[in-house]
C-alpha cells in the first residue's frame, strides 16, 4: 500500500457505500424539488390573481376617473384638432395644468389610434 488510505475523505469506520447512501438522503431527490419548485408558483400565481381581483385604491381610481374626463373633453373636439396639436397645446387649450401632461397624452393617443372609438 502506498500509504494513502483509499477511504481518506471519509469518517473512519465508513466505507464509500454507506457514505454515499448518507449523502443521498441528505440531498432532496430530484422529483421531490420539482414538486416544490411547482408548488412554490401556484402558490406565487394565485396570491397574483387575488390581488388582480382586488379593489383598485382610491388614487387610482381618481386617476381613471381624471383621464375619462379628458378623455370626453378632447373628443368634443375635432379629431383634426386633438390630432393635429401637441399634448402641450391641448393642455393650454383645455386650461390644465402642466402635470397632466402624461394623462393628456394618453387620451390624446386613445382618439388619434382610434383606440376607444
Amino acid at each position: 500500500s502506498s500509504g494513502i488510505n483509499a477511504e481518506w475523505p471519509l469518517r473512519p469506520g465508513i466505507s464509500k457505500s454507506s457514505s454515499s447512501l448518507q449523502f443521498s438522503r441528505q440531498i432532496p431527490s430530484f422529483s421531490k424539488m420539482k414538486y416544490f419548485i411547482v408548488l412554490s408558483a401556484v402558490v406565487a400565481l394565485s396570491a397574483a390573481l387575488s390581488l388582480r381581483e382586488a379593489e383598485r385604491p382610491e388614487a387610482l381610481q381618481g386617476y381613471f376617473d381624471t383621464l375619462m374626463e379628458i378623455y370626453y373633453k378632447l373628443k368634443e373636439l375635432s379629431h383634426d384638432t386633438v390630432c393635429g396639436q401637441t399634448t402641450t397645446e391641448l393642455i393650454e387649450l383645455l386650461g390644465l395644468p402642466d402635470f397632466l401632461d402624461g394623462i393628456v397624452g394618453i387620451a390624446r393617443s386613445w382618439i388619434c389610434d382610434s383606440i376607444l372609438s
